[in-house]
């Protein structure tokens, strides 16, 4: 029991440095003549086949556990992957990444709203202290006083990239317990990479 928390931190920091670094291969991808959603579906379609094995041998038995969380594994690949990923690389297609992220981020804040105004869970002083440092110490690190113009378009995808990550996180955090991890995981980057496919073939995105 005592590991556990030690493990989640690790765990959380991993995602972090992941994640990352996943605005600069963007960046480069894009330099190189990839679209956005192209980069998004190569990221999370690669992600969803590395991960079904695992998430095929933990739902073992529990078939009936993966049909009843249908809506939220289709809701969590909606918002939580496809709208935040396709938002944040196009946003990084006009902002530098450190600002693309900053904005993103934001979607920190629309969690604590939203479980105030949703579920009435007015923020405790921690957590607004510990939302301003957060953004605080995104601010001090990236080069937000650099050379590149706040492109307004820019600005729109990277706020919709933060809409995405709120429901990321408000969807991970209402997942049930009997659904393995890594099942909700690689059934919403199936599910993200299956709507941007079908939302570039017919025109509405490149």
């Amino acid at each position: 029991m005592h590991s556990r928390p030690a493990a989640g931190v690790g765990l959380a920091l991993l995602s972090a440095v992941t994640f990352a670094t996943s605005g600069t291969f963007a960046r480069s991808l894009i330099e190189a003549g990839w679209s956005a959603e192209s980069a998004v579906i190569a990221r999370v379609g690669v992600a969803a086949l590395v991960l079904a094995i695992p998430a095929l041998l933990s739902l073992r038995g529990k078939w009936g556990v993966l049909r009843s969380n249908a809506t939220a594994i289709g809701l969590f690949g909606l918002l939580g992957v496809a709208l935040a990923q396709v938002c944040f690389f196009n946003a990084v297609r006009y902002l530098p990444v450190g600002v693309a992220l900053l904005l993103e981020y934001l979607g920190i804040i629309l969690v604590v709203v939203w479980m105030w105004l949703r579920h009435g869970q007015p923020p405790r002083r921690l957590t607004i202290a510990g939302s301003v440092a957060a953004l605080a110490g995104l601010a001090f690190v990236l080069d937000l006083a650099g050379t590149a113009d706040f492109h307004p378009v820019g600005v729109l995808w990277g706020l919709g990239a933060a809409f995405g990550l709120a429901g990321y996180f408000v969807l991970a955090g209402r997942v049930d317990p009997r659904l393995p991890s890594v099942a909700m995981a690689s059934g919403g980057m199936a599910v993200g990479a299956a709507v941007l496919l079908l939302v570039g073939l017919t025109g509405l995105l490149p």
